[in-house]
């Protein structure tokens, strides 16, 4: 019977922590979750930011999401609300957790963001899926939820 290993990378409060299922030689998926996880980073960035640039590299041509509000959209909906004003005033990802399967990997994570004039921060869950392309790691389909915490 042949093994599986599986290899995930948890970031909390920008410490890292390395848990392997298995031991093994190989460090691509180590390095895979870690690439996933910065770009989590970069893509959260992009609302405070409004850098529909790099969000349009991030998120897959046939990107769809579900967000908090109930709504679901695709890649354009996506880059038009990184381009809306005002853009939030912070965003930081408080914890990421990558699973790495192969050419896709799925990243659970929890995230803060305070929007302008206002003092209330808002506290999200979400689960994002990625695809290894030609091009590197896109976003294919994103999931969050509104947490009270």
């Amino acid at each position: 019977m042949k093994r599986e290993r599986t290899r995930v990378v948890t970031l909390v409060g920008g410490m890292m922590a390395m848990s392997l299922a298995y031991p093994a030689a190989a460090t691509e998926p180590a390095t895979v979750a870690e690439q996933i996880a910065d770009l989590e980073t970069r893509y959260s960035q992009t609302f405070v930011t409004g850098d529909v640039g790099t969000a349009g590299h991030i998120l897959a041509d046939a990107f769809i999401g579900f967000g908090s509000d109930g709504k679901v959209t695709d890649k354009a909906g996506m880059l038009a609300e990184v381009r809306s004003e005002p853009h939030q005033t912070s965003s930081r990802i408080t914890s990421v957790t990558v699973r790495v399967h192969g050419d896709t990997a799925v990243a659970r994570g929890t995230e803060d963001d305070t929007s302008p004039g206002t003092e209330v921060t808002a506290h999200r869950m979400w689960l994002d899926t990625w695809k290894r392309t030609a091009t590197g790691w896109e976003m294919v389909a994103s999931a969050e939820i509104a947490t009270g915490r």
